[in-house]
């Protein structure tokens, strides 16, 4: 029972933080111009620490609140294993820069046209996996593959746009194609990042460490541009205002977030919450920033969520033909290929149900 309502507790928090997400991403990267906006690095930076010092403290409840075992089980895992740990330095690596063009795609891009573009990391994530774990591809998700780029497209050229952009801080230099510049980059950064952990990664650890491991090396990367652009600690905050924090909060419990629902939930219900929160924050979007919801991009919203739901498995299509492999794919995935079974998701090991569940590092 207990395990039951965990379950629908993290769903419905999944689809809050989802939904919201987008919404306080355009406030927050709006609310004041180039000159005088917050420094995204810090803002990141900032997120990764928060999400750091949270996911110790889950250690330490996972081992009876005691933080003497918490720190023995960051010494087992991290400390004691470096080479394990210092492959993650490429995932937090384009984790960090993904977050930073997200908020540089917010400044720029509708709320509502930023949630369903940034969905095609679905098809970043599907061609990575087949080129470099080698991962059979049945007609259904090629089929999927195919309906999402379509409804992007159909999404882009709706033309669709914000009422209250020109009472915006930076209404004079917002730029739609920067924009969708740098959701596209951040959608890259985020399908590579995790199909590269996914090849990486093979053996067990809980997911809290690994997010301890993430968010360290973050936060030596994010010192990086902190200090070349010049910030002090008693400057690195400027333009930090309330909206600027309840996003910096937001990013941190993002993460945690998805960690709770791979651990209580299922990859359906987690389609599901998805699919919702884009439709939530789209419709959201009209009364808060005046958004102009033409049809085009309603067919073309209504086409990426359903291709989301196919191609996570949420909706299947029934017969041999769709659930098999094209034989182009095949020869194709079959040239040079490796060993797939080395490249396993990594299991937790709390599975609370004894059914293992697989890590997967979203942050956004």
């Amino acid at each position: 029972m207990a395990s039951e309502t965990l379950k629908w507790v993290s769903l419905a928090l999944m689809l809050a933080q989802n939904a919201i997400t987008p919404l306080i991403f355009r406030y927050a990267t709006t609310s004041a111009d180039s000159a005088h906006r917050y420094n995204t690095s810090v803002a990141v930076f900032t997120s990764e620490a928060l999400k750091l010092m949270a996911s110790f403290v889950l250690i330490c409840v996972e081992e009876n609140y005691s933080i003497v075992a918490g720190l023995g089980v960051l010494n087992d895992q991290v400390v004691k294993k470096p080479m394990d740990t210092l492959k993650l330095a490429v995932p937090a690596t384009l984790y960090f820069v993904q977050n930073v063009l997200l908020q540089l795609a917010s400044a720029n891009l509708p709320a509502a046209l930023f949630q369903v573009t940034y969905q095609g990391k679905t098809l970043v994530v599907a061609l990575f996996s087949v080129f470099l774990l080698r991962k059979e591809l049945i007609r259904a998700r090629w089929l999927a593959i195919f309906l999402m780029a379509s409804g992007i497209a159909a999404v882009q050229l709706s033309s669709s746009k914000e009422g209250a952009q020109s009472s915006m801080a930076n209404s004079e230099e917002q730029s739609m194609m920067m924009g969708l510049i740098f959701v596209l980059m951040g959608c890259f950064c985020s399908g590579f990042a995790g199909v590269y952990f996914e090849m990486l990664m093979k053996q067990k650890a809980s997911m809290w460490v690994r997010n301890v491991q993430l968010a360290m090396f973050s936060l030596v990367i994010g010192l990086v541009p902190i200090i070349a652009s010049g910030e002090t600690p008693e400057t690195m905050y400027h333009g930090f205002d309330n909206a600027v924090w309840v996003m910096v909060v937001n990013n941190a419990f993002g993460g945690l977030c998805v960690a709770f629902v791979i651990k209580y939930a299922d990859n359906i219900l987690k389609g599901f919450a998805c699919a919702l929160a884009t439709i939530v924050a789209t419709l959201a979007s009209v009364p808060l920033f005046g958004f102009q919801l033409t049809v085009s991009f309603f067919v073309g919203m209504l086409i990426v969520i359903g291709s989301t739901l196919l191609y996570g498995g949420t909706v299947n299509m029934s017969g041999d033909y769709w659930n098999t492999e094209p034989p182009l794919c095949k020869g194709i995935r079959n040239s040079g290929a490796k060993d797939t079974s080395e490249y396993e998701k990594v299991p937790t090991t709390e599975t609370g149900n004894d059914e293992k569940k697989t890590v997967e590092i979203n942050k956004v």
